[in-house]
């Protein structure tokens, strides 16, 4: 991934816009730290403070200020050879997200920034670990909008909802099955895989497996490990069935991934 342009608290006045009748080149990355008029594909949403939006390459769009004077961060940057990373992550775009924890986003992003204009020798390969870091924090703790605020008001477990996959994402080399699963929050299998899927958009075993492929990539390209250790750490018992998920999840063998994503 190559970050291309990124700004962090940028300003714009409460009677100024910002508009890209034909989009951006590349995937555009905007979090509001105050309300915002959003308008993409002529379809206008209005953010709230912490909310954040991954616009598509060359998707029309402008924003503005939804009160006073909006401040924002964002990140324009082109995804390479990375897509299959990218799409494993399986972040919504054109469409409004909220998050769990705005504040370490944030931090993130002004992180990015600093390195983004320093002279660090290492520069390009800190920003590409730094944003990859941002996304995947984005798909752990983010959803969208509408889908969130439906889960939150019409399921009693979302809260407990959350505090698993909190678990699952802090240990991924975990056994994780549908039925201890169902135990951790004493439900049946066939209504925890139920209210699973329509809070987070995925099933339980497909969050557990993008969960282990997270720290796999990790572990790949920061670490000499073998690919055995690798598949242990990450729960595995089975080298070839690692090897085969791993492939299908990122379409390169473990082996590939690490000879062109270490440093």
């Amino acid at each position: 991934m190559q970050i291309t342009e990124l700004g962090y608290r940028s300003v714009l006045p409460q009677d100024a816009a910002c508009s890209c009748p034909d989009g951006a080149d590349g995937t555009l990355l905007l979090l509001a730290a105050a309300p915002m008029d959003l308008t993409l594909n002529g379809r206008t949403l209005t953010a709230a403070s912490g909310d954040a939006v991954i616009i598509a390459e060359h998707t029309p769009f402008s924003f503005a200020p939804a009160e006073q004077t909006l401040f924002y961060d964002w990140v324009l940057f082109r995804q390479g050879g990375e897509r299959s990373f990218y799409r494993s992550l399986q972040l919504p775009e054109n469409k409004l997200l909220r998050f769990a924890d705005t504040a370490f986003l944030s931090a993130l992003l002004e992180q990015l920034c600093a390195e983004f204009y320093g002279a660090n020798a290492r520069r390009s390969e800190m920003l590409e670990y730094l944003l990859k870091a941002l996304l995947i924090r984005m798909a752990e703790t983010g959803g969208p909008v509408a889908e969130q605020a439906a889960a939150e008001h019409s399921d009693p477990h979302y809260a407990d909802l959350v505090r698993l996959r909190e678990k699952i994402y802090a240990d991924p080399q975990e056994k994780w099955t549908v039925e201890r699963l169902c135990a951790e929050l004493n439900m049946s299998r066939s209504y925890f895989q139920l209210v699973y899927r329509e809070t987070f958009g995925m099933t339980c075993i497909a969050d557990v497996i993008n969960c282990k492929m997270n720290l796999a990539r990790e572990l790949l390209t920061s670490t000499s490990y073998t690919v055995s250790h690798i598949a242990q750490l990450c729960g595995y018992d089975n080298e070839e069935h690692f090897m085969r998920q791993f492939k299908k999840h990122n379409g390169v063998t473990p082996t590939v991934y690490r000879r062109t994503n270490a440093l």
